[in-house]
């Protein structure tokens, strides 16, 4: 079992966060009174990991719909077809495709809008603890709301729980992209002034330095994308994060995937074995599979098989034949005539011949520090000292000191730090916000290409589920 934490569910849990399937939704989960809810310490630690567990809920569907699979870089595995994410992968998404409804990261927004309500009335013995559970509140939100803004675009802005049919706030109508942005930012440095130093639980939980990686991550966006003057906001919060003495770069990057509790992993999305566990479908199926390469060398699974990357995408990622990183992220094998190909990442534990999806989601961790801190030295025109922390990752991958020259121009060096991106955190939710971060979607993604004027097609539809709930909330221009 993982030693940092176990989510815990209990029957206060449960509900706890009786509100609403969605902010957007009409009907309340229950009828319980607020009052029997929220009165120690207990109820509001357990109110924290309710909070996550939506959020795992919101994320764990989502993550790789949203962060990896409109880059052209999958397509269906062996078993097609079981998620309909056809339109994302071609870039021709429509209103009812997966990722388009945002109920469950409302419903998470409302979760932690309760914390926030209540919880500052509550006594504790440890003032720490309290500001623990707070802070982690902002954490959420805040993060909540970069997805939002990254995603949507213009958005509904919840800051109170709905906690009845009365509540004024139950039709809200979409909010413009930068007050959402603003929102997002304003809770993230909330979750920053709240979180203790040194308070650390394990990294299904926000800590500072993951409070830090999400500011960085967020500031970063504000200025390459949104063209603001805050890229010291960005460095000041990825300097944090490497000056922490909590975490490390783990020398192997195979154990940094097979092992849930590693130096270098900073925020994760928690499963396990008997609690949620979750087959994102990359593993090869076992029938599929010849019975005597079974899992050595070929992982496989009892289930199915539903993504693959695709072959350039392979073939981007086995671009050096001497990059450790390739057996995780593009593990292929040929046997007799048969080719396989599958990614290693997430394959769980095997326990006998049964295989439990137990792999966390790696959210933040400090290789994304330290490639965060060469993206943001380049930007700033530092790009001798960029070119030292891209070094730092590379040595790593290539086992060579100084991998890429000291004479490389500050163009060659933003392509480089995308392409390392690209190769360090595939599958990890990154690709498609990198390639937008970097101006490159256009040029990189081969089914946006030719498509720089159609309205908002870096962002998302809503779906059609939202806009019945809702007649306040109109259709993203450009999916009318």
């Amino acid at each position: 079992m993982k030693t940092y934490f176990k989510i815990i569910f209990t029957v206060f849990g449960v509900i706890c966060f009786i509100a609403c399937e969605s902010m957007l939704d009409v009907s309340p989960k229950s009828s319980i009174t607020v009052a029997s809810m929220w009165e120690d310490r207990g109820d509001a630690v357990g109110a924290m990991y309710g909070a996550y567990s939506q959020f795992r809920d919101a994320y764990g569907g989502n993550y790789h719909n949203w962060g990896d699979y409109r880059t052209a870089f999958y397509d269906s595995g062996v078993q097609p077809g079981r998620f309909n994410t056809g339109n994302l992968f071609d870039n021709t998404l429509l209103p009812d495709d997966p990722g388009t409804d945002w109920g469950s990261v409302y419903t998470l927004i409302n979760d932690v809008n309760l914390i926030l309500k209540y919880v500052p009335d509550i006594e504790f013995a440890n003032d720490a603890e309290k500001r623990f559970v707070i802070g982690n509140a902002y954490f959420l939100r805040g993060f909540a709301y970069f997805y939002i803004a990254r995603i949507w675009g213009d958005a509904p802005i919840i800051t109170m729980p709905n906690e009845s049919t009365a509540n004024e706030n139950l039709y809200p109508t979409r909010a413009d992209a930068q007050s959402v942005f603003e929102q997002a930012g304003n809770d993230i440095e909330q979750a920053l002034e709240m979180l203790p130093e040194g308070y650390w639980e394990g990294t299904g939980l926000a800590s500072k330095e993951a409070a830090n990686m999400l500011k960085a991550d967020f500031y970063l966006w504000q200025a390459r994308v949104n063209g603001l003057d805050v890229l010291n906001n960005a460095n000041e919060a990825v300097d944090a994060v490497l000056n922490s003495s909590n975490f490390s770069l783990s020398e192997s990057y195979e154990d940094v995937f097979q092992n849930d509790v590693n130096e270098e992993l900073i925020f994760s999305i928690i499963y396990e074995q008997n609690e949620s566990t979750n087959n994102e479908g990359f593993i090869q199926p076992a029938g599929n599979v010849p019975s005597d390469i079974h899992n050595n060398p070929v992982t496989v699974q009892s289930g199915e098989n539903w993504f693959n990357i695709t072959e350039t995408y392979r073939d981007f990622l086995q671009e050096k034949e001497y990059d450790v990183r390739t057996n995780v992220t593009a593990a292929d094998y040929t046997y007799e005539d048969a080719y396989f190909l599958w990614v290693d990442k997430y394959k769980g534990t095997l326990d006998g011949t049964t295989r439990i999806f137990d792999s966390d989601y790696r959210v933040y961790r400090l290789a994304e520090a330290i490639l965060f801190k060469a993206e943001i030295l380049n930007e700033l025109g530092q790009t001798s000292e960029a070119i030292e922390y891209l070094n730092i990752i590379a040595e790593r991958a290539y086992d060579t000191e100084n991998y890429y020259p000291s004479s490389l121009s500050a163009s060659e060096v933003d392509d480089l730090i995308l392409d390392e991106r690209l190769k360090e955190f595939s599958t990890e939710g990154k690709a498609w916000f990198d390639m937008i971060r970097f101006g490159q979607a256009f040029d990189r993604i081969a089914t946006l290409q030719g498509k720089e004027n159609q309205q908002n097609i870096l962002l998302w539809p809503v779906s059609y589920n939202t806009i019945n709930r809702n007649d306040n909330i109109v259709q993203t221009p450009g999916y009318n």
